[in-house]
């Protein structure tokens, strides 16, 4: 029994793919190489495979082991490709704000760092070997306005130790693992405070638990009747992806049924992700858990007395920011970041415009509010930026798709530009669309500055006078949920475009 407590007291993280395996922030298979030679049934990218994922391809199924042929695929045949299905019919993969599932199966993947495979959490490349955690239960999540913004999972997991009983619940940036262990263990249990990381690296960006509108993003890849496992049978879904992410739903209702992604795991939602009358609020009661504070489980690892996680580690990320802010022109280092560290995020769009002009402030450059400008000086400024960009950097954000990269050449994009200041400029509601063209073109040309300018650049810039704008605080895109009329639903189009900032630097919740 002793060795079995020592090894069960060691456990660091386990956490389900909602938590650690953001879609959109994977590595694609010229930064991994894909290592161990997975099939396009196993493994196709939307970004990065030659040629291109289509039908029908990167389904997967239930996987055992590394090797290729270790993993039970499901069946699949095609119904229609994507062209073949009237866009204007399609639904994007549901996932509400608010939810609760039972009945919900998975198989988590992870790479190997016990031998037991207890510290299972999604990576964002599959190098090395990996581990294969079956767990089931049921899933909550409630993003809601004023709700516990939080996710929790109540699950039992097939270890090679026997069944643990774990409840897993993310809030913030904060994580609580806590464990019942099987009754060679005394029935005892077990927290473990902590934090999530970008690819389970300590010494990477913390991230939120997923946002709840994040499957608007994915591409159409076709209708398919596929096989869906634990039960469900053959069904006609919607196949939908994001880098290695894929997602089927129900063609007429976009419920989402089936996930998989091949180094993260296999999810199968019978009831889908929509039930907003499913979820016990008082799931949420108890945080942090009282088992995780002094008092509480047998063993309690990175806790504090109060149930949360320990600092350290979050202190010991910022200061390395700091530091990878101040070596070397070209900051590759934060480029190569996905994810952004937690100072330079926000729980809503107005915070995050907040943080970041905090940090703009405090720069070589000077500042002027974004009204201040016009449209076209903008569109100048940023026309400067371009011609004095890294293109180092860039390349970094175009090899994985990040929504940092540009969106095509300087004359491409001045064209667009004039072709928007036309429409706007002689429109009745002019000063209405100028105000979002303008605002849109203040978050571009500061990611711009941030993130495609070395330092030498920057300095060089505060040295001359050139003034940043600062990001606006008041959000357009709910007044662009409903267009008024084509000219407003053009302008948005590209403010949505522009507004790429707020897809990571925002801890985005819906509004009232």
């Amino acid at each position: 029994m002793s060795k079995h407590l020592l090894l069960l007291a060691t456990v660091a993280v386990i956490v389900v793919t909602h938590v650690a395996a953001q879609p959109g922030i994977s590595v694609p298979p010229p930064a991994d190489g894909n290592p161990h030679l997975w099939d396009r049934n196993r493994r196709c990218d939307q970004i990065g495979y030659t040629p291109a994922c289509t039908t029908c391809e990167g389904t997967g199924g239930i996987p055992t082991a590394d090797e290729n042929d270790k993993i039970t695929l499901t069946t699949c045949s095609i119904v229609n490709n994507a062209s073949g299905v009237d866009p204007k019919t399609l639904i994007h993969p549901v996932w509400t704000e608010k939810w609760a599932t039972s009945g919900y199966n998975e198989v988590l993947i992870g790479p190997k760092v016990d031998p037991f495979c207890f510290q299972v959490a999604p990576s964002n490349q599959s190098v090395g070997k990996l581990c294969y955690q079956k767990d089931s239960g049921s899933q909550t999540y409630d993003m809601s306005p004023g709700s516990a913004h939080a996710l929790r999972d109540d699950l039992v997991l097939d270890s090679e130790v026997g069944k643990i009983e774990s409840t897993v619940i993310a809030q913030g940036l904060n994580l609580w693992i806590v464990n019942k262990f099987p009754w060679y263990a005394a029935n005892t249990h077990q927290c473990i405070c902590t934090n999530v990381h970008q690819g389970s690296d300590p010494s990477a960006a913390f991230l939120y638990p997923i946002q709840y509108n994040w499957t608007q993003q994915m591409f159409y890849m076709g209708r398919e009747k596929i096989g869906v496992e634990y039960g469900l049978g053959e069904m006609v879904l919607d196949h939908w992806a994001y880098g290695p992410h894929h997602v089927w739903s129900v063609p007429e209702t976009g419920k989402t049924v089936r996930m998989w992604q091949p180094y993260n795991g296999l999810e199968v939602f019978p009831e889908g992700t929509q039930n907003a009358s499913a979820v016990d609020p008082t799931k949420f009661d108890d945080l942090p858990p009282t088992l995780c504070k002094k008092g509480g489980a047998t063993f309690r690892i990175g806790c504090t007395d109060g149930g949360l996680p320990k600092p350290k580690s979050t202190s010991e990320f910022v200061e390395k920011a700091k530091q990878l802010a101040k070596d070397g022109n070209t900051n590759t280092d934060r480029a190569n970041q996905i994810v952004p560290g937690p100072d330079y995020k926000g729980a809503t769009f107005s915070n995050m415009s907040h943080s970041l002009n905090k940090f703009l402030s405090s720069g070589a450059t000077k500042v002027k509010m974004c009204d201040q400008f016009s449209a076209k000086e903008l569109q100048e400024l940023s026309a400067m930026l371009y011609l004095a960009r890294d293109a180092k950097l860039d390349d970094i954000y175009s090899n994985v798709g990040d929504n940092r990269q540009l969106r095509g050449d300087l004359n491409d994009m001045q064209q667009t530009w004039s072709q928007l200041n036309d429409l706007v400029e002689g429109h009745e509601d002019s000063e209405m669309l100028h105000a979002i063209q303008r605002d849109g073109h203040c978050h571009e040309t500061v990611m711009w500055f941030v993130h495609h300018l070395s330092e030498d650049i920057k300095n060089l810039l505060g040295e001359t006078g050139v003034e940043i704008p600062l990001l606006t605080y008041g959000d357009h895109r709910p007044g662009c949920a409903k267009p008024k009329h084509a000219a407003h639903k053009q302008v948005c189009k590209s403010y949505e475009e522009n507004v790429v900032c707020a897809d990571c630097h925002s801890n985005v919740s819906p509004s009232n």
